[in-house]
């Protein structure tokens, strides 16, 4: 397809591989490279490569959940590379990130029956127990705590639970919540 990109802090890149494209990686000088990669099956098979970038700066994540992938033809989705809103998908993924502030909380209500919850490594690798942010996690009955580098599944009852998420530690936390 042609694309090379740099990629900074706060970019997503959304790459729907369909019906096959070539596909590498590498970091850009001698500096260390920190990133997620995820990966979601889609709904439908053999769909045309595509490409999406999208840029969430930390101020529309500090102390809120900004959605950054959603499902194609959602509110606000634009299927266009270098569009506006959340990524699209080709799956019933939604995904949200904030950076949540030391002794700050943020409720997350679901839309889908199960979810999965991600503190975000950012203080870089460390060997043994994970060091960094530290978040307690809620949702109906059960609660529990999270650090940099943790994540949980979450199984979201019928009454629908919501996701209660709160930064214990002595840092910001950067989480990510997919509802599935």
């Amino acid at each position: 397809m042609g694309n090379t990109e740099v990629l900074r802090r706060g970019d997503v890149q959304l790459t729907s591989a369909g019906s096959g494209i070539s596909h590498s990686e590498k970091a850009h000088g001698s500096k260390e490279v920190h990133f997620l990669q995820i990966w979601s099956l889609p709904s439908t098979s053999k769909l045309q490569p595509k490409y999406f970038t999208r840029h969430f700066s930390d101020e529309e994540k500090t102390d809120k959940w900004a959605r950054v992938v959603a499902p194609v033809g959602a509110d606000g989705v634009l299927g266009v590379r270098e569009g506006e809103g959340p990524a699209p998908v080709q799956s019933p993924l939604t995904l949200y990130a904030a950076l949540l502030g030391e002794n700050k909380s943020l409720n997350r209500p679901f839309t889908g029956r199960k979810g999965y919850i991600h503190v975000v490594q950012t203080s870089g690798y460390n060997e043994g127990q994970s060091k960094g942010a530290s978040i307690k996690v809620a949702s109906g009955r059960e609660e529990l705590t999270l650090r940099e580098g943790d994540g949980a599944y979450i199984s979201v009852e019928n009454d629908g639970n919501s996701l209660q998420v709160e930064n214990i530690g002595d840092r910001v936390a950067e989480i990510l919540v997919f509802d599935l």
